[in-house]
């Protein structure tokens, strides 16, 4: 025996197991075994159903089996090595096994000309360990420089979805004793979600038209249909694994996907029964709720070819007034709801893939503002509201009634109201005293079905082609009222919004 102690430190000194995608000068480790396309450390779906029992991984191929370079410099023979792998979680499924060899799957000993000693488990190992050390002694061969370990796993057993470290350490020994060689730790398995939900960006950026009474989309006149977008269920590039180590995707986990659509502000002018109007999901019109009408269901839809069909936009949500349209569209916030079905119940969860995505708002161009609180026509206490365009442009003005009830009259020109502007609010200028009862005059020329609520109170909303909502150039919607006495005049409101 020639080599001392010193020297068969300094032979495999270095860490043994470096961290996921680094390099020491001594050693280098890949946690896959190099052999897959899979992302190191492994990434499993945590759509994977575990259970009070705990589940099994499975080893697919090589996808859980560790390599690690043995000392750079080689290990003269007579030398025992032992090598020892703990996880920080799980515990195995059969017992682990070590070979030796040059890095290739071959000989790895006596300058590659011969196979390696055999490595036996010294402890550990059992389906209740989740530490297993190997033992092995070089005889009268040499372990060629840069020969490699190869740890190979059949699989491990999980009682959750914490992540899983590795660390290996190992020893030699000879004639002069046991030294302990460096070790490190690193990276082995974590979970992440295979499947979320994102909103599909693709959306049209027309608004309501106010200059077509807000009846139809801006962009050209008679604008019937709007796309608002859609939700896309996404496949993480992470590279998750299923139970059996292999590669999963949409499909391994969903059957069906049903969505579910709904306007804070309802349907109204798309849900016109035979006059026309629609929503439609992939091109295919669906069912307005007969009990809410802020509600649409869509068919229900297959997921075979969905990464396809989501990147091709047949997934969009498109909103459609009749050609004649005579309705209102409403300012509204829209999402869409998204309720699965699982492939494989039993194993993956789907509900990674269900959630509700908000889709586009339909608002107007131009500005808008809102009186909460108006008098009742023709009552004991008068009120007249003012429109105010600070802007530097002119523009039309619409309005419209909503009674305590929450009936919304159709919108009217402000010009059709007694005492309003002949044409466009000019720039920087206001609209007259418009006396409430001018106002529900007008409002219901144009709609004899409207009328006042329970409580003979209403709100008005103005909206304006000028200026931008939430700015100073915005439309300006005051109200006034005048004491029973008519000595007081009051001002109850300035609403800009």
């Amino acid at each position: 025996m020639t080599f001392t102690k010193k020297k068969l430190t300094a032979a495999m000194t270095g860490a043994l197991l470096a961290s996921v995608g680094g390099q020491t000068v001594q050693a280098a480790v890949d946690l896959d075994n190099g052999g897959t396309t899979n992302a190191n450390p492994l990434v499993y779906a945590g759509e994977i159903i575990i259970g009070t029992a705990g589940l099994g991984l499975t080893d697919a191929g090589t996808e859980m089996d560790f390599t690690g370079t043995l000392a750079p410099n080689g290990v003269l023979d007579d030398t025992d090595l032992r090598l020892t792998l703990t996880l920080s979680g799980g515990t195995f499924t059969a017992a682990p096994s070590m070979t030796i060899d040059d890095g290739a799957g071959g000989n790895g000993c006596d300058a590659a000309a011969n196979a390696c000693p055999a490595v036996t488990v010294f402890s550990g190992g059992g389906t209740s360990d989740s530490t297993v050390t190997f033992d092995t002694n070089t005889g009268t061969q040499v372990i060629d420089a840069g020969a490699h370990y190869n740890i190979t796993l059949a699989g491990l057993t999980i009682t959750d979805q914490s992540a899983i470290t590795a660390t290996v350490t190992a020893q030699i020994a000879d004639d002069f004793g046991v030294s302990d060689l460096p070790g490190g730790a690193g990276s082995y398995a974590s979970f992440t979600n295979l499947l979320s939900l994102t909103a599909d960006t693709t959306a049209d950026t027309d608004a309501i038209d106010v200059t077509q009474n807000s009846l139809f989309f801006s962009g050209s006149a008679g604008d019937t249909a709007t796309n608002v977008g859609g939700v896309l269920v996404t496949e993480s590039t992470a590279g998750q694994l299923g139970i059996t180590s292999a590669a999963l995707s949409v499909e391994d986990i969903l059957a069906t996907r049903l969505d579910t659509i709904t306007a804070a502000n309802g349907f109204s002018a798309f849900n016109q029964g035979t006059s026309g109007g629609s929503i439609e999901l992939s091109r295919a019109a669906g069912a307005f709720s007969t009990s809410d009408s802020t509600v649409a269901t869509m068919a229900t839809a297959s997921y075979a070819a969905i990464t396809t069909s989501d990147a091709s936009g047949t997934r969009d949500v498109v909103l459609e007034v009749p050609a004649a349209n005579t309705v209102a569209i409403a300012e509204t916030t829209i999402t869409d709801t998204i309720s699965v079905t699982g492939a494989a119940t039993a194993t993956y969860d789907p509900s990674s893939a269900a959630g509700t995505v908000s889709l586009k708002t339909l608002s107007r161009n131009g500005s808008s503002a809102r009186l909460t609180f108006a008098l009742t026509p023709g009552g004991a206490y008068p009120m007249m509201i003012r429109v105010t365009n600070p802007a530097s442009i002119a523009g039309p003005v619409t309005l419209t009634l909503t009674n305590d009830d929450g009936d919304t009259s159709a919108a009217v020109d402000i010009t059709d109201i007694a005492g309003g502007p002949t044409g466009d609010l000019a720039a920087g200028a206001s609209t007259g005293l418009l006396d409430i009862s001018d106002v529900m005059a007008a409002v219901q020329a144009g709609d004899a079905t409207f009328d006042l609520g329970a409580t003979n109170k209403l709100r008005v909303d103005v909206v304006a082609e000028f200026g931008t909502t939430g700015t100073n150039s915005g439309v300006v919607l005051g109200a006034f009222s005048v004491s029973s006495d008519g000595t007081t005049f009051n001002m109850m409101t300035d609403a800009s919004n």
